[in-house]
């Protein structure tokens, strides 16, 4: 029988949480490390934290958040945004992150999943794969949902699974935010 888990996504910007629909429009609900904290209390399994504009703005992922967020909550976390190079990963693994998350890096440079999984393991990678029906297909987009990539949505999973990501995690930008899902 599988077992149920609950694992919300929460997108960062700025240290905030922040909900939008189709990605866009979006609006502060709260802080990060504060509701990582209530969803633990309210009994999550396992926490993901996007940082939304790390690519765009071509930079790292929150290290000091990270470090707050893992003094915080007693379950495990999940971070992404920003991460394109082994070093990134490293650094928030040390810092208290259970799992990477990779999307724009690894579509641009598929090898970074495997160089990532070969030295932590496939259960530290997570492919996230931001996706929107174009053309008559699930094409990958990348720096946000901002740009589309040459990629096929399920031709991508598939090669991201083979180079060791041991997680997909799939967005669909037509349908992000409505509730619908």
């Amino acid at each position: 029988m599988v077992t149920k888990r609950i694992i919300p996504c929460l997108d960062v910007k700025d240290g905030q949480v922040v909900k939008g629909i189709n990605f866009e429009g979006l609006k502060d609900v709260g802080d990060a490390v504060e509701m990582g904290v209530r969803y633990c209390e309210e009994g999550a399994d396992e926490l993901v934290y996007l940082d939304i504009n790390a690519t765009r703005e071509s930079r790292s992922t929150f290290t000091s958040l990270v470090e707050k967020i893992a003094l915080g909550i007693n379950i495990p976390f999940t971070v992404g945004g920003g991460i394109a190079s082994l070093d990134d990963a490293s650094r928030l693994l040390d810092n208290g992150a259970d799992k990477i998350s990779l999307n724009s890096a690894a579509v641009a440079r598929p090898e970074l999943i495997t160089e990532i999984a070969g030295k932590y393991g496939s259960q530290f990678v997570v492919c996230a794969i931001d996706a929107k029906f174009a053309d008559g297909q699930w094409r990958v987009t990348t720096h946000g949902g901002s740009r589309f990539s040459e990629r096929e949505l399920f031709s991508w999973a598939r090669e991201a699974q083979e180079r060791g990501a041991g997680e997909i995690l799939f967005t669909s930008m037509d349908h992000g935010g409505t509730e619908g899902g």
